[in-house]
C-alpha cells in the first residue's frame, strides 16, 4: 500500500525503498473486519495467519485469497443465521418456536396470526443475520411469549 493523493493504495511493481508502511498487514485485517464482519473476518484471519501484527509485505495471493475465505465464510453465516431464524418462525412453526411455546405450557396454535407475525418481525430485527444465536434468541422468545399480548 502507498498513499497516493491521500489515500492509501494497492500498489504492485518493484518495492519501493521507502514510504513503505509497516502496518500493511494490519491496515488489511482492519479493513477485512470492517467489511466483512469480526466473524467471517477470524475465519479468514485463522485460515491465512493474519493479525495485527505490523507487517509491510502482504503477497496479492494472501490478499486475493483471505478476502474470497472471508466472502465464503460470511455467506454460510448468513444462511445458518437465516436457517436459525426460521427454526425460531412463530409464523412458519417452526420447531424451535413450537419447543419454546410448549416449554412455557403454551400451545402454539393458540397463537394469533397477528401475534405470531409481531414475534416474527421483534426477532428478525433484534437478531440480523449472522449474528442470530439459538441461546440468546430463546431467551428472548421466552421472554416475549411470557409477556401478555397487546
Amino acid at each position: 500500500m502507498a498513499l497516493v493523493d491521500g489515500q492509501e493504495t494497492l500498489c504492485s511493481g518493484a518495492t519501493p525503498a521507502d514510504g513503505i508502511s509497516d502496518q500493511v498487514g494490519r491496515l488489511f485485517v482492519v479493513a477485512l473486519r470492517e467489511h466483512f464482519g469480526e466473524a467471517a473476518s477470524a475465519i479468514a484471519e485463522r485460515e491465512w495467519r493474519l493479525g495485527l501484527q505490523p507487517r509491510r509485505l502482504l503477497p496479492a495471493r494472501t490478499v486475493r485469497r483471505a478476502v474470497a475465505c472471508a466472502e465464503s465464510a460470511l455467506s454460510l453465516l448468513l444462511a445458518q443465521s437465516s436457517f436459525l431464524l426460521f427454526e425460531f418462525s412463530a409464523v412458519l412453526g417452526g420447531w424451535r418456536f413450537r419447543r419454546v411455546a410448549e416449554g412455557l405450557g403454551l400451545d402454539p396454535s393458540s397463537l394469533g396470526p397477528e401475534r405470531r407475525e409481531a414475534l416474527d418481525v421483534i426477532l428478525r430485527s433484534e437478531f440480523p443475520p449472522p449474528s442470530a444465536d439459538a441461546e440468546a434468541i430463546t431467551a428472548r422468545l421466552r421472554a416475549l411469549l411470557s409477556q401478555p399480548a397487546h
